[in-house]
């Protein structure tokens, strides 16, 4: 007898908050904190998307990529990750970036990318989001993100 496995999105697309004065014009190599904790603590999840739209500041040129990352709150219960807490012009280390997506060459201002990153791996409990800037230009001074996650499981019981 075959088993079958299959997805479980245990959650519809979600908003994950920004504040816009951190995205407004960051700098290449900057980065900017989600506002909000996802709760993983009952659902206990072990895999997310995240998908994204970004208004870009100037025209991108070859290598430019966006990257996210997942900071889990720590024993202490107030820190995430390596104590990143706001928009900076440093991003959070590399350990806690779960991805990154490649843009397109020659989008220019005001104009937007997009991407998805799939099957990250999550923790459970508590975690916070961040999103790194490695477009070689800034963001626009208007910048509008949308950054949207989901949450799901593999069902071994089919």
């Amino acid at each position: 007898m075959a088993n079958t496995t299959r997805w479980v999105i245990d959650t519809a697309w979600t908003a994950a908050t920004f504040t816009a004065g951190d995205l407004n014009s960051l700098a290449s190599g900057g980065g900017a904190l989600s506002t909000a904790a996802i709760a993983n603590g009952t659902n206990l999840d072990q895999f997310m998307d995240v998908s994204f739209v970004l208004t870009v500041g100037g025209t991108t040129i070859v290598g430019s990529y966006l990257t996210v990352f997942l900071l889990p709150l720590n024993q202490d219960g107030s820190t995430y990750g390596d104590g990143y807490a706001s928009s900076t012009s440093v991003q959070p280390t590399a350990q806690y970036a779960i991805g990154s997506v490649g843009v397109k060459v020659g989008v220019t201002t005001g104009n937007t990318v997009t991407g998805i990153i799939t099957g990250a791996n999550i923790p459970p409990g508590d975690f916070k989001l961040a999103l790194g800037n490695n477009l070689t230009v800034a963001l626009s001074s208007t910048a509008s993100l949308t950054l949207k996650y989901r949450t799901y499981n593999i069902n071994l019981n089919v």
